[in-house]
């Protein structure tokens, strides 16, 4: 399964934080506690984990909410306990803006993802309780669909709760209200689609050389520096096609470091926070030579390789030396339909890469293909230059070499690379655990070719796009 669908990014449900008593009242600030859930609340909780099951409707008689009677106002949904009060069971009401169907949630995920200031701090927005604090048998007292969203009253309180924590966390009748857009809105479908859409992540466009072509973002470093709408472009087209270029950038010798740091902190190697890429005497690495560097991905010999690279053109006057890249979630695709038992193959069996040179020593083993559903993620660890010795008994050989023959026959093929020389002043940004790079052999005697390069952890990027897609939504830019 190489496309784990990532759905359309969501609307954050965090406000301003609002100060509250400690100990709400029973149903007279149902207003100030709605506000008050509001401001807890943070983009994490919804994530929901729902359960589709066969329900037994109890307590009908208070099960159902009226549909509020002004046309204006967004019909409530239908809610009713189930399965012995331990489950609630919502219906989004015909014509409301939650498209979605029936939702079974369980009372111990409820309770444990209460968004109130008693559970989520209003500032530090993280949780005040341990989800083994929640009691196993713990049901819904009461409950009411309010225009605000649900509100459910517990019939236990905390276990465990410590002299310092407040006393009445331990005691029964707490009131949780979640918003409608926690237990609906953000729900898209199968499990995997609505985590992904969570994560404001959408699949990968997958190319090859045609589309790139026609695809290749280059785009103005004044725009990506000063401007969100420029930085969100940038962003979007690594999410998408894990490439695009910078034109105009500043020909200094740290401005790489600049441009990786609009979007995250630099991650340090032992090559350095950047370092330099030109062929120099006895050199350290292939990198470092004018000879053909085939593609390839960097750093697979560390337990967590850098998500980001970029590489700045600082001179390149040399015959020689154009820069191939090639989508290697393509390659997956292509082999998964083709040749699936090598893709299994490729799937379970470790590849073995090492870095033993220049007093260092880095050595990991990691499957070639990893196809991660719980992180709706696809990794490819591919670099034949910083490949060691395979760790695998010998009648597990041939597969393995024959998978990954099929695997590289896809990665050369010309049809599915782009290839450009980068000019000065040109910096690439590019995936490192999707977007192969190469570089074909150059002539240092007949000019100069200067890159300057740095990385930035895959997490900084997810950051940066989130919180930016984010602002974009909610009308700040």
């Amino acid at each position: 399964m190489l496309r784990l669908t990532i759905g359309t990014a969501l609307r954050a449900v965090s406000r301003t934080a609002t100060a509250t008593p400690s100990r709400l009242p029973v149903l007279t600030s149902r207003a100030h506690l709605a506000t008050s859930i509001r401001a807890a609340s943070i983009t994490g909780v919804r994530s929901i984990h729902t359960s589709y099951t066969t329900t037994t409707t109890i307590n009908s008689s208070t099960a159902a909410a009226t549909p509020s009677s002004s046309s204006s106002e967004e019909p409530l949904p239908t809610v009713q306990r189930t399965k012995n009060n331990t489950t609630i069971e919502i219906q989004p009401a015909q014509g409301s803006k939650y498209h979605h169907p029936k939702t079974t949630l369980n009372a111990l995920w409820l309770r444990d993802n209460c968004p109130c200031p008693e559970c989520i701090h209003p500032s530090t927005r993280q949780k005040l309780h341990a989800s083994t604090q929640v009691p196993l048998d713990i049901e819904v007292t009461s409950h009411q669909a309010l225009p605000e969203g649900l509100e459910i009253v517990w019939s236990k309180g905390l276990e465990d709760v410590g002299d310092w924590e407040a006393p009445e966390k331990s005691q029964p009748g707490h009131r949780s209200l979640f918003p409608w857009e926690m237990v609906l809105g953000s729900y898209g479908g199968t499990p995997t689609e609505h985590r992904a859409e969570s994560r404001m992540n959408h699949a990968p466009i997958l190319w090859d050389e045609e589309l790139m072509k026609s695809k290749v973002l280059w785009l103005d470093y004044n725009e990506y520096m000063n401007t969100p709408e420029g930085l969100l472009k940038g962003l979007k087209h690594l999410q998408d096609y894990g490439l695009f270029f910078l034109e105009g950038v500043p020909r200094e010798d740290q401005e790489v470091a600049v441009a990786a740091e609009r979007i995250g902190h630099l991650r340090h190697t032992f090559y350095g926070p950047t370092w330099d890429v030109k062929s120099v005497p006895d050199a350290k690495n292939v990198a470092y030579t004018n000879l053909n560097l085939g593609l390839h991905m960097d750093l697979l010999y560390m337990e967590a390789p850098p998500g980001l690279q970029l590489l700045h053109s600082l001179e390149n006057s040399v015959p020689g030396g154009t820069s191939i890249f090639m989508d290697s979630f393509k390659a997956v695709e292509l082999l998964r339909k083709e040749h699936p038992l090598d893709y299994e193959v490729l799937c379970k069996t470790p590849n073995t890469f090492h870095y033993k040179n220049a007093n260092h020593h880095l050595h990991y083993n990691r499957p070639t293909i990893v196809v991660d559903p719980l992180n709706d993620a696809l990794t490819v660890n591919y670099a034949p230059p910083f490949q060691g010795p395979l760790e695998l008994p010998a009648d597990q050989m041939v597969a393995f070499y024959g998978a990954l023959k099929k695997f590289a026959g896809y990665i050369e093929r010309p049809d599915l690379q782009f290839r450009h020389t980068m000019r000065p002043g040109q910096c690439m940004v590019f995936a490192n655990r999707r977007v192969l790079h190469a570089r074909t052999a150059f002539d240092p005697t007949k000019g100069k070719r200067h890159l300057k390069g740095c990385y930035v952890d895959l997490d900084m990027f997810k950051d940066k796009y989130r919180t930016t897609l984010q602002a974009k939504n909610d009308g700040l830019f």
